[in-house]
């Protein structure tokens, strides 16, 4: 009886692992069907060398979030093997990716640049080349924008980059960057701004807003300095602000569904818990901050907005990123929410050495999808495979449930 039972375990999984949030369901083994009119798609690009965010909002507009690249290893620790293979750059795979599930072909709409760091903004590695019109290196949001143009870029400070060299992890890398904004406003018709704090109308949507009431993006943090609801208030006041801290932070909300992402900001930096505050209720779902280093996602700021889906993407070989005591911690915790952990990169020595630890995890290796149903009353996760173009579903999970609104919190506005 026991090898009856076995064999048929092991014949349902190619025929129940299917979930559906809006449009054809997502079935375990094939390709991620397209997304449709109504969904909000939350695409978390896994190259293994930088962090790439890539959105469909409901009437199809798009929105990526930061386009890292670099190629070198840093000295102290191993990178993961590169996605989906050695050869392929990381931008022209976030450029593929992105071409395979946009709905409209011609252009990106927007790209929110959170910070100056290399993982974030691409590296000046020697073997990238140089932009045909422009004097400057193609190297992640640069190259993203020659393999694929967007319409609009918003990063922290626009067009005043003069304060910031002390602040970016490599100085030429912003000053290339600046190059690339400086050619692409003139000759491109590129428009960049800076974040609004507070503002949720920096990202309208495009093509058919009138349907979509409900929906909106708020600008949350930058610069250390987080809209409180009423104001913006500074955070670090005459204190010592490094580029982390000065992350920007967005909170997506579509009916009853809320995602929140902020770059590097978190525990080490003065933001986390304001930018919590800010919000003021649970969110369904969040990029957790700075790839769960140590000192972020603390207790305070989970104890406001309970994510129920937390997302990390992470490229080194290290026990401290995603740090080990923190998967534990939110694992353990008893604040509310499901802690469903899902995570682009973790390496195969790591989770030997501990798998009870990873086990808890919800998901390991792979693009990351959150798609959002209709109305925004539900979403299921999806682990898409990174080793090839044919983005085939490894793993679904949902439908889940969105928590409702409370009647008394009130969205940004």
């Amino acid at each position: 009886m026991k090898k009856a039972r076995i064999f048929i375990l092991l014949l349902l999984p190619a025929v129940v692992l299917t979930a559906g949030c809006g449009g054809e369901k997502a079935r375990v083994g094939k390709p991620l069907p397209a997304w449709s009119e109504g969904c909000l798609d939350i695409h978390a690009v896994n190259t293994a060398r930088g962090e790439c965010t890539f959105l469909i909002l409901p009437d199809g507009t798009t929105l990526t979030v930061d386009a890292g690249e670099f190629s070198s290893e840093p000295k102290k620790y191993r990178s993961m093997p590169q996605k989906p293979d050695s050869l392929t750059r990381p931008t022209r795979t976030y450029a593929r990716y992105m071409r395979h599930f946009m709905p409209y072909k011609d252009s990106l709409d927007y790209f929110l640049l959170t910070h100056f760091h290399m993982d974030h903004l691409g590296q000046l590695e020697p073997e990238y080349g140089r932009s045909a019109g422009g004097d400057y290196v193609l190297s992640g949001v640069t190259a993203l924008y020659d393999e694929l143009p967007f319409r609009e870029i918003v990063d922290r400070a626009y067009p005043a980059y003069d304060s910031l060299a002390c602040l970016a992890m490599s100085t030429a890398s912003l000053a290339n960057y600046r190059r690339f904004i400086d050619h692409a406003t003139e000759h491109n018709g590129l428009k960049a701004a800076m974040l609004r704090l507070g503002d949720s109308g920096q990202f309208p949507l495009r093509r058919r807003p009138e349907r979509y009431p409900d929906f909106r993006i708020t600008g949350i943090c930058s610069n250390g300095c987080v809209w409180d609801g009423e104001k913006v208030v500074n955070h670090y006041g005459d204190g010592t602000l490094r580029e982390n801290g000065a992350s920007c932070g967005i909170l997506l909300s579509y009916g009853d569904f809320d995602y929140f992402t902020a770059g590097d900001a978190g525990g080490n930096t003065r933001v986390e818990y304001p930018c919590a505050r800010s919000i003021g209720r649970p969110v369904e779902a969040m990029k957790s901050h700075h790839h769960l280093s140590p000192h972020t996602m603390q207790d305070d700021m989970l104890a406001v907005l309970q994510p129920d889906v937390i997302v990390t993407q992470s490229f080194y070989i290290r026990d401290i990123q995603p740090d080990q005591g923190i998967i534990r911690r939110i694992s353990e915790s008893k604040i509310p929410g499901a802690k469903r952990m899902y995570f682009t990169n973790i390496d195969r020595s790591l989770t030997d050495a501990d798998p009870q630890l990873y086990a808890r995890s919800a998901g390991i290796g792979g693009h990351i999808v959150i798609r959002v149903s209709p109305g925004g009353k539900e979403y299921c996760v999806y682990m898409l495979d990174d080793s090839d173009t044919t983005y085939t579903v490894k793993q679904a999970d949902g439908p889940f449930r969105c928590k409702p609104q409370p009647q008394n919190t009130e969205k940004h506005e």
